[in-house]
């Protein structure tokens, strides 16, 4: 009889902590959907689907962040280096022109070096970013990723509506940060 009661009492304890941590989540992402311009609207909200689908921790912020930057960079430096390639052409056209023009040889010799001088400006460039994580333990857990698909009143069509969102939501799940629609 008491190795029963050993083992239930854990098992209820387990049992009660999950679904727990599953209502709060609901509770919050109940309010962040019924709340507009930080008036909360009564929607009618049913959470059908709710589920912890990651995590983000330092270490997957500081991927994002630098993913992002070179994306960014590379997409400027290609910009730039089709730039410099119109002033070379351009350069060498008034080289080889009846009337050379020293004036616009400097012109487009300027572009040219201020051009270079971007490109490496950009190649040498870090994202500023991420000081805020240097120090930090790279497997520190940012943020917690739940989807979840839910049902409610549409206002503009009087029906009901389901929607599946990721709702991106402080690691204790008592902040919400932000929301990305799931295109199925």
């Amino acid at each position: 009889m008491d190795m029963k009661r050993i083992f239930l009492l854990p098992l209820f304890a387990l049992l009660f902590s999950c679904g727990g941590t599953t209502s709060k989540y609901e509770k919050l992402i109940a309010d962040v959907v019924q709340t507009e311009r930080g008036v909360k609207i009564d929607l009618n909200f049913k959470a059908d689907k709710l589920e912890e689908i990651s995590q983000i921790s330092v270490a997957d912020s500081i991927k994002i962040i630098t993913d992002s930057f070179n994306a960014e960079r590379n997409r400027q430096t290609a910009s730039l280096e089709k730039t410099l390639s119109v002033f070379t052409k351009s350069i060498e056209k008034a080289k080889t022109a009846s009337r050379l023009s020293r004036t616009m040889i400097n012109s487009y010799q300027s572009s040219i070096d201020k051009t270079n001088e971007q490109i490496d400006a950009l190649e040498k460039s870090v994202p500023g970013e991420l000081t805020k994580y240097e120090n930090r333990d790279t497997s520190e857990i940012l943020a917690i990723v739940v989807r979840c698909t839910y049902t409610i009143d549409d206002p503009l069509t009087n029906k009901r509506a389901t929607e599946t969102f990721d709702f991106y939501l402080s690691p204790d799940g008592t902040k919400f940060y932000s929301k990305k629609r799931v295109k199925e």
